[in-house]
């Protein structure tokens, strides 16, 4: 029987580069677009005082042979006790004899194949002159966001908004430690500068307006994974050119997108692609001069595979 390895974070970010995540990104959102990939809508359960959940997310690639499952727990005041924010594994099983092989730590993985996604966006809608970003959030996901972006553009200049000042300084400083752009806390009015935007944050109030973005702009919109969160404002939604992960699940649980929905600003059919159709060539990909183009991710489970199957081959 086959080696069943146990991973840890640590050992998964030595293993794969955000460079090759990217990479297997493609191919995880090609099998998910061309439905090559069997992925059940996640299950996810509440805390009764709805202060932390429990996520489920089960899937099947015929392409990498494997069956996984993702489980994480998402405790949101886990940064005030210095813990993370996202804690869980994914647990691996080969297809061929049902051979468990591997358990591998979820916490840097998610940011990894999250940040990945965003750079595999960044990549495809944004500018190719791209110079200048901003960062909504200054967790482990922002961490990723900004290593993403920055793999796929020459970044010289990163606003950071983080929700008090001293959070905001201390990401930019470690920022600078890795990473050759200038990164400068924040003002609204910044965001007419900026070519890419990611937001990780837990807001159930959108943190900017169409006003205050260029045309051109492309969004990144990780954060809002449950139906309440709204971190891009309606209007933006509405007026933009939107990519998505993978529509079901988009339109189950992400309130970016479903809150303009129940205000009758736009229905299901204002999802322009997935982000697959867009590297399958299904759609066409590059920047819009004239509107903002947003890439709402809830995240999904051939992600996690992708860079699991990776990391089982190469630790």
């Amino acid at each position: 029987m086959a080696e069943f390895k146990i991973v840890s974070d640590e050992e998964v970010r030595k293993t794969i580069p955000m460079s090759i995540a990217i990479d297997l990104m493609a191919d995880a959102f090609k099998q998910i677009s061309n439905r090559t990939a069997v992925v059940p809508i996640r299950t996810g359960i509440e805390k009764n005082d709805h202060s932390a959940r429990a996520l489920f997310m089960p899937a099947y690639s015929p392409g990498y042979h494997l069956f996984g499952l993702k489980m994480v727990a998402v405790f949101p005041e886990n940064t005030s006790k210095s813990l993370p924010a996202i804690q869980g594994k994914v647990l691996v099983i080969d297809d061929e004899d049902g051979t468990p092989k591997g358990l591998i730590d979820a916490g840097y993985l998610t940011a990894l194949r999250t940040g990945a996604a965003s750079g595999l966006a960044t990549k495809l809608l944004s500018s190719p002159e791209a110079e200048t970003m901003a960062m909504f959030g200054t967790g482990t996901q922002a961490i990723t966001q900004v290593e993403a972006v920055c793999c796929v553009r020459n970044i010289k200049t990163a606003f950071v908004f983080g929700t008090s000042p001293e959070k905001t300084k201390s990401f930019c400083t470690q920022m600078e430690q890795t990473h050759k752009a200038a990164f400068i806390p924040g003002q609204l009015s910044d965001l007419k500068k900026a070519d890419v935007i990611c937001t990780a944050t837990t807001s159930i109030k959108p943190l900017f307006q169409l006003s205050h973005l260029k045309p051109g702009t492309l969004i990144n919109g990780i954060g809002s994974y449950k139906p309440e969160m709204h971190e891009i404002a309606s209007d933006i939604v509405k007026n933009c050119r939107l990519i998505v992960d993978q529509r079901e699940p988009v339109l189950s649980e992400a309130g970016d997108i479903m809150i303009p929905i129940k205000e009758g600003l736009i229905d299901q059919n204002h999802i322009y692609a997935e982000l697959g159709e867009i590297v399958s060539d299904k759609k066409p990909s590059g920047p819009m001069k004239d509107v903002c183009t947003v890439f709402k991710s809830v995240g999904n489970a051939v992600q996690d595979l992708a860079i699991a199957a990776y990391v089982l081959k190469n630790v």
